[in-house]
C-alpha cells in the first residue's frame, strides 16, 4: 500500500489494500491518461495548468513513474472533471476507472512472489469481462484496448513516445509464471478454485511461447478428465470452455471444435454459453463473483442485440474463435429470433458466404450458418 498520501490524512485508490512493498503499479493507467489528454490537444503543461500542478506530475502521472493510483480520490476525481470539461468525451474519461482496475491486477502480480499465491487472488473474486481483459493484456500484446484503439493510432504518429504500455522481459516472465502456478493451486472444483484456474489459462494464452503452449494443452487435458465425471454443467465446464478459447488463441482450433460438438449439447449449457457472452461483452452488466452466473442469469439479464452485432462482425474464416462465433449466433437466433437486425442482413449474409467457402470450417459449423442465413434471407424478403 502506498502510505505517503494516505499518512498525512488523505485516502488514496489504494488505501486498505495493503500488498504493495513497491511503487503502485501505474503504466496503463498512465498510458491511459495520455491517450485521453491528446485527444483533447492538451498539451502537458495546459493540463497541468488547469489542475494546478506541476507539468513534472503529470509527466510522472503518464509516464507511471507516479501511479494514479497512490493519488488522493480528490485529485483523482477534480483530474477526470477537467478532462470532461476541457472536451474529453464522458465514456472515453470513465476507461480510466477501467484503467486503475487492470493496474491493480497487474501490481498485485509483479509483487508477489511466484510461490506467493494468496487466497484472495484477484482472479478468484470476480469475473472478468472484455474491457477488463483487453486494458489487462495491453503491455503484454501491445494491442490497445478496443475503446482506446483509434485514439491510440493517432498517438503512435506523434513522436518516439512509447506507443503502449509495456512489461520488462523480467516481468513478463514473472508475470507468466505467477499465473500458471496460480492456476495449479487451485486444485479442488469449488466455484472460486474453478474461476481461478479459468482465468489465469485466458490470460496466459496471451504469452505465445511454446513453453506456455504445451502448459496450457497439458492443463487442458487435465481440466477434461476431470469433467468427464458428469454430463451436466459444472464449474469446471467453464474451465474447459475458456481452456478450449485460450488454446484456440494459440492456434489449436480442433479441441474447440470438439468442444462445441459435444458440450454445448443440452438446453442448460447452451444458455450458459450465452450468458458468458452476455457478460463477456457487458450486455449483462452486473458484476459477477463467479462463474455461477453462467446458468442463475435471467433471461431478462440482456436482450441480446450487442451481441448478435459482435458476433456477426466476427464471421472471419481466419478468427481463431470462428466455429464458437458461428455456434452462439445459430444459438442467440434460435433462442431470440426477435434479435435479427434486417439492416444487418446483408452484411451477415456476405460474412457468412465468404465463411462457407473455407475449407476448414467444420460440418456443423456449415449447417449452423446456412440456418442463420436462411433466417436472414426470409427476414430480408419480408
Amino acid at each position: 500500500m502506498i502510505t505517503t498520501m494516505a499518512s498525512r490524512g488523505k485516502r488514496t485508490l489504494t488505501d486498505g489494500q495493503g500488498y504493495a512493498e513497491r511503487s503502485s503499479e501505474g503504466r496503463i493507467s498512465g498510458h491511459t491518461l495520455k491517450i485521453i489528454r491528446q485527444s483533447v490537444g492538451l498539451t502537458q503543461e495546459r493540463f497541468a495548468e488547469r489542475l494546478r500542478i506541476d507539468v513534472t506530475t503529470v509527466q510522472g502521472w503518464e509516464s507511471g513513474r507516479r501511479p494514479l493510483m497512490a493519488i488522493p480520490m480528490a485529485t483523482y476525481f477534480a483530474l477526470r472533471q477537467t478532462l470532461i470539461q476541457l472536451g474529453a468525451q464522458p465514456q472515453l474519461v470513465r476507461q480510466l476507472d477501467t484503467a486503475l482496475e487492470a493496474d491493480q491486477f497487474i501490481g498485485y502480480v509483479l509483487n508477489r512472489p511466484t510461490e506467493d499465491v494468496a487466497d484472495e487472488h484477484p482472479l478468484a473474486s470476480w469475473v472478468i469481462n472484455r474491457t477488463f481483459t483487453e486494458f489487462a493484456s495491453w503491455p503484454l500484446t501491445a494491442c490497445a484496448p478496443s475503446t482506446l484503439r483509434h485514439l491510440a493510432g493517432d498517438m503512435r504518429r506523434r513522436g518516439p513516445a512509447a506507443a503502449s504500455p509495456a512489461l520488462e522481459t523480467g516481468e513478463r516472465a514473472h508475470f507468466f509464471e505467477h499465473l500458471k502456478i496460480a492456476a495449479e493451486s487451485a486444485k479442488d472444483d469449488q466455484p472460486r478454485s474453478a474461476l481461478l484456474r479459468r482465468q489465469a489459462y485466458y490470460v496466459a494464452s496471451f504469452d505465445d511461447t511454446p513453453d506456455t503452449g504445451e502448459w496450457l494443452a497439458s492443463m487442458q487435458r487435465s481440466e477434461i478428465r476431470r469433467l468427464r465425471r458428469t454430463s451436466e454443467w459444472t464449474p469446471s465446464w467453464a474451465v474447459v470452455r475458456s481452456g478450449a478459447h485460450s488454446l484456440a488463441r494459440l492456434g489449436d482450433r480442433e479441441g474447440l471444435q470438439e468442444f462445441i460438438s459435444t458440450r454445448l449439447s443440452d438446453e442448460v449449457c447452451e444458455m450458459a454459453n450465452l450468458n458468458y457472452w452476455a457478460y463477456w461483452l457487458g450486455e449483462a452488466a452486473e458484476p459477477q463473483a463467479t462463474d455461477l452466473f453462467m446458468i442463475n442469469l435471467g433471461s431478462e439479464a440482456w436482450r441480446g442485440t450487442k451481441l448478435f452485432r459482435h458476433l456477426m462482425n466476427r464471421l472471419d474464416p481466419l478468427n481463431p474463435y470462428m466455429e464458437v462465433v458461428t455456434h452462439t449466433l445459430w444459438a442467440l437466433i434460435m433462442l431470440r429470433p426477435g434479435v435479427l437486425d434486417p439492416s444487418a442482413a446483408k452484411q451477415v449474409i456476405e460474412n457468412a458466404r465468404q465463411a462457407l467457402d473455407y475449407p476448414a470450417v467444420s460440418d456443423q459449423s456449415r449447417r449452423e450458418l446456412e440456418t442463420v442465413v436462411y433466417a436472414l434471407r426470409m427476414i430480408d424478403r419480408g
